[in-house]
């Protein structure tokens, strides 16, 4: 059910140039989000803009929801100036989140901002004590720093940041008792790229998700989840039905309302039709989107 609520700002600190983590005192918001949800915030306290702009759930913290942005344009820009004691009105949360029900091998591609849903998804596995392969692709290295602090500040275990020998071994064990080498901590190994090569493995993301797959043997991955830009999720649905591996996206979508009534966001279906983001996902099966008409 949505909640439509005031939000005390708590905090709004850049984590590198143009991103930043806001902390909203929303109690009832917090309690009931879930990794791959979103909720609609207005950025400001006036008339403009109008209207609402949607982020994704980057995590919780008692009472607190936190939410990771980047600055792209004047909404945004006006919310990088929200000061603690402004309250802003936001809703939800909205749509639906990653289905991690079941989930014992999973591999999360995070590409750019897609960190901000991803993270809090890595959180939740951790405390299900769950391992997982986290897979980091960006432009440089200064386009992924600050985000992947964040990842580490997120989990209490901490992260292992693995050489591409160590991703492709990750999920490559010979028999069923090798499923418990990866018990202890650190839960998480951060594999990451750039596309300059300035840090980690020089070249995409998908890149690093591909190898990942390919080297599995009896212990093969059983989901993955990717959030980050349309040419990278189009690449890993088609890397993970090859390999017959369940896939979930995250889309994003421009929204007005987030509730499925202005049909701004929709998608083309598998099949025909079309798909709300804002309410059939924004989180979907891979195999539910028509990736030839997206």
């Amino acid at each position: 059910m949505t909640t439509i609520v005031k939000a005390k700002v708590v905090g709004n600190q850049a984590v590198r140039p143009e991103v930043f983590l806001l902390t909203l005192e929303t109690p009832e918001i917090a309690a009931a989000a879930r990794p791959g949800q979103f909720v609609m915030l207005k950025v400001a306290p006036g008339p403009d803009p109008l209207l609402a702009r949607p982020f994704s759930v980057h995590g919780t913290d008692g009472g607190k929801l936190l939410i990771l942005y980047q600055v792209r344009g004047k909404g945004t820009r006006l919310l990088a100036e929200a000061e603690p004691g402004l309250e802003l009105t936001l809703w939800g949360p909205q749509g639906r989140g990653f289905d991690l029900g079941g989930a014992k091998r999973p591999i999360l591609v995070a590409g750019g901002m897609g960190m901000a849903p991803l993270a809090f998804a890595a959180k939740v596995l951790e405390e299900r004590a769950i391992p997982s392969l986290f897979l980091n692709g960006g432009a440089n290295q200064e386009s992924i720093r600050g985000l992947e602090d964040r990842l580490e500040a997120m989990l209490v275990a901490g992260i292992e940041r693995g050489s591409v020998e160590r991703l492709r071994s990750f999920f490559a064990a010979k028999t069923k008792a090798a499923e418990t080498s990866f018990s202890g901590a650190p839960r998480i190994i951060l594999g990451t790229s750039t596309e300059d090569g300035s840090f980690g493995h020089k070249g995409l993301v998908t890149d690093l998700l591909e190898e990942s797959l390919s080297a599995s043997q009896d212990l093969q991955p059983d989901l993955v989840l990717s959030c980050g830009p349309l040419p990278m999720l189009k690449a890993v649905a088609r890397i993970c039905a090859k390999q017959k591996v369940a896939s979930q996206v995250s889309l994003e979508a421009p929204m007005a309302c987030g509730v499925g009534a202005c049909q701004g966001c929709v998608q083309p279906a598998a099949g025909g039709g079309y798909l709300r983001v804002c309410q059939e996902g924004p989180v979907l099966d891979a195999a539910q989107v028509d990736w030839e008409r997206v």
